[in-house]
C-alpha cells in the first residue's frame, strides 16, 4: 500500500508504520523504538546538561585610577626623595649652562684646531647635560626652571693656561656629581649624577692628553 505524505494531504488513519519498522531494523536492530523505557530498549540515555555556573560579577574599577602607573602621588623616582637635592640640581644646571657658553667662546678664540674641536664638543655635551637637569627639575617639581646665567670674561694668558683651568673645572664637576649621587636617596638622580660625573672625568682626561701634546 503506497502512502503519500506530500501534497498537503492528511495521513491516512490506516497509515502503515511497517515501512518505518523496516528502516529502524536496518539502522538499529534489536532496539524497540516505541519502548516506554529508553534504557529497556537498549538506547543510551543522555545525561542532563549541567546547569551553567552564574557569571562572576565584574570587579568595579577603582575611582581615581589608583591602579594605573604614574597615579601614585609619591612616585618611586623623581619624587619626595629627589626634592632634597633640588638646590644641588639647580646649581649643577646653572654651572653646565655657564660652562657651555664659556667653552663655545674658547672654541671661537683659540687657533689650535684640536683644542677648538675639543671645546666645541664640550660645549655641546654641557648643553645636553643642562637639558637633562632641567627635565629632572620639571619631573620633581612640575614646573620649569629658568636660571639666570652669568658668564665670566675669558681670562687666560695662553692656551695651556686655559686648558689647565678647564681640567680643574672638569675634575671638580666630576667630584661634585659623584658626591651628589652618593648623598641622594633617589635612584634616578643617582644614575643621572653618576653618568654626568663620568662625562666630566672623561673630558678632563681629554684635556690632560691635549695639554701634554702642547707643552711636552
Amino acid at each position: 500500500m503506497e502512502n503519500n505524505m506530500c501534497g498537503g494531504q492528511a495521513p491516512s488513519p490506516a497509515y502503515d508504520f511497517r515501512v518505518y519498522d523496516q528502516v529502524w531494523q536496518r539502522v538499529a536492530p534489536g532496539m524497540d523504538p516505541f519502548a516506554a523505557d529508553p534504557a529497556a530498549a537498549g538506547m543510551t540515555v543522555a545525561a542532563p546538561a549541567p546547569t551553567p555556573a552564574p557569571a562572576a560579577a565584574p570587579v568595579p574599577a577603582q575611582e581615581g585610577g589608583g591602579n594605573l602607573p604614574g597615579a601614585d602621588p609619591n612616585p618611586c623616582c623623581m619624587g619626595t626623595e629627589a626634592r632634597e637635592s633640588l638646590e644641588v640640581l639647580e646649581g649643577f644646571l646653572q654651572e653646565e649652562l655657564a660652562e657651555s657658553r664659556y667653552c663655545q667662546a674658547m672654541a671661537c678664540r683659540v687657533k689650535n684646531r684640536q683644542a677648538a674641536r675639543l671645546m666645541r664638543q664640550a660645549s655641546v655635551e654641557k648643553r645636553a647635560a643642562a637639558r637633562e637637569l632641567c627635565a629632572a627639575y620639571y619631573l620633581i617639581t612640575g614646573s620649569q626652571y629658568n636660571p639666570a646665567i652669568t658668564v665670566e670674561r675669558l681670562r687666560w694668558e695662553d692656551l695651556p693656561q686655559a686648558l689647565r683651568s678647564c681640567y680643574h673645572q672638569e675634575t671638580c664637576n666630576g667630584m661634585n656629581y659623584r658626591r651628589a649621587a652618593e648623598e641622594t636617596l633617589d635612584l634616578c638622580l643617582q644614575k643621572l649624577f653618576g653618568r654626568l660625573a663620568e662625562q666630566s672625568y672623561r673630558r678632563a682626561e681629554e684635556v690632560l692628553a691635549l695639554l701634554g701634546c702642547l707643552i711636552c
